[in-house]
């Protein structure tokens, strides 16, 4: 007897017919397109920084440029999805899973993906935390820019 797609031997199935989402084409797609969206949408925030008149001069400037930067990084690393990943993993094949998605790299590839997305997303994650500490500085403490720039920037 066939045993039906979702059977579990060695655990409890919520359903017979649940997938788990690596095993779809969703887990492959979605961040191809949000992943690209993500860095070209970062890109023309660089773009309108480097076309305003004051550029670089002002901190929230500096601030969205570095953001977007961390964002471009690791958006590209996230879009690019399994396409680094090692065409040949035996772990798959102990856990019981296959990976959807072309995969066409090796394992340097894949740990450099790897490096961009948690460097990427690490950065900007601390260069929203400087755009909070901004506003904080501008809006609750109500001090000025040549302020901000002497006395918080250095730090």
């Amino acid at each position: 007897m066939d045993k039906p797609y979702g059977w579990c031997a060695d655990k409890i199935c919520l359903s017979p017919k649940v997938r788990d989402p690596w095993e779809t084409d969703f887990a492959a797609l979605v961040p191809r397109f949000t992943g690209g969206l993500s860095a070209i949408s970062s890109t023309l925030i660089i773009y309108v920084i480097l076309r305003s008149e004051t550029r670089l001069s002002s901190i929230y400037h500096r601030i969205m440029f570095g953001m977007s930067l961390a964002d471009i990084c690791g958006s590209i690393a996230m879009a690019l999805t399994s396409l680094p990943m090692p065409s040949y993993m035996p772990k798959e094949e102990i856990f019981g899973y296959k990976w959807t998605g072309a995969r066409l790299g090796n394992t340097f590839t894949c740990d450099a993906q790897g490096f961009f997305v948690f460097f990427g997303m690490g950065c900007m994650f601390n260069y929203n935390a400087m755009l909070c500490l901004y506003y904080v500085c501008a809006i609750a403490f109500t001090m000025r820019e040549k302020k901000i720039k002497k006395y918080v920037e250095p730090l």
